[in-house]
């Protein structure tokens, strides 16, 4: 017990310490940042009479940004009240904007404008387009309102069973209309890529108008390939026969198959991400520090 107790308290100074070190260090690092920033600004003429046509907020905004950026990257050391501050900014300055955008782009335009169009013409969207069916527009507005306030009272203390109603409409027309759209460009589209002739002919024509029709092979083996990865695959998924035999050596053909198409989707994926990472780093040398 008291050994336990002993390293604890232990611990704590410790704690501290990485604390210490790490505050101490960004701010270092801050430090040595702002003086090659004014290094470069006072060596660079150009720079220094390009920095002079800046804003007052727009240079707030960089140096913001820059502090922002820095904050998120010092999670690579470990969790800190700084990257913890500059994640809640990101998060509720997001949040806000995307309220904001909603506002104007589908409340404004699509429930207030066919409620009372000529206050909204007034005050809100002057180059608004006057409806032809101004009645029609008012009765089925007042769906989406009748919908908004149910929704809204999932706030109130009681009657909370209001708003599972348009919670459960919105859920099943986003569903439908989203079924609707991966059938006809995910499912009926890959059908449709698979069933294509296993001999690909190219079509040329020459300088008299005369086309001729000849053998495509990389078209042909593209064909015969994705056939053989189609079936391969899907008799990966057949779980209703042993995988054994000419089975078992198609399924594991479909393996690598799947895995070539994986990785190829990971590794997009991660190169947009290095791209992220690379903007950031040419806006802290660029934008923020001037070199370059």
């Amino acid at each position: 017990m008291n050994e336990s107790m002993t390293n604890g308290n232990d611990e704590k100074p410790a704690t501290r310490r990485r604390s210490s070190f790490l505050w101490f260090s960004l701010a270092l690092l801050g430090i040595s940042l702002c003086v090659l920033r004014v290094a470069v600004a006072s060596q660079d003429g150009a720079a220094a009479s390009a920095e002079a046509a800046r804003t007052l907020w727009q240079s707030i905004g960089i140096w913001v940004a820059a502090f922002m950026t820095l904050g998120i990257f010092s999670f690579l050391y470990k969790d800190n009240p700084f990257y913890k501050v500059c994640e809640s900014v990101l998060i509720g300055v997001s949040a806000a904007y995307w309220m904001v955008s909603a506002f104007w782009s589908t409340l404004v335009p699509q429930l207030f404008a066919k409620l009372s169009p000529t206050l909204v013409k007034s005050y809100a969207m002057p180059s608004l387009t006057p409806s032809e069916t101004p009645g029609l527009d008012f009765a089925l507005a007042l769906v989406p309102l009748a919908l908004g306030g149910m929704l809204l009272w999932r706030l109130a203390p009681k009657g909370q069973w209001i708003s599972v109603w348009p919670i459960a409409m919105v859920i099943g027309v986003t569903a439908g209309l989203r079924l609707i759209s991966a059938v006809e460009s995910d499912f009926l589209a890959q059908i449709s890529a698979t069933m294509r002739p296993l001999i690909a002919l190219e079509t040329t024509t020459d300088a008299a108008g005369v086309a001729t029709r000849s053998f495509d092979f990389w078209g042909t083996v593209g064909g015969f390939v994705g056939v053989i990865g189609v079936l391969s695959v899907l008799s990966y998924f057949l779980f209703s026969i042993e995988h054994k035999g000419v089975v078992g050596k198609s399924a594991r053909l479909g393996i690598w198959f799947l895995m070539i198409t994986f990785g190829g989707a990971f590794g997009l994926t991660v190169m947009g991400r290095i791209t992220l990472l690379a903007q950031r780093f040419e806006f802290l040398f660029k934008d923020w520090l001037g070199i370059g």
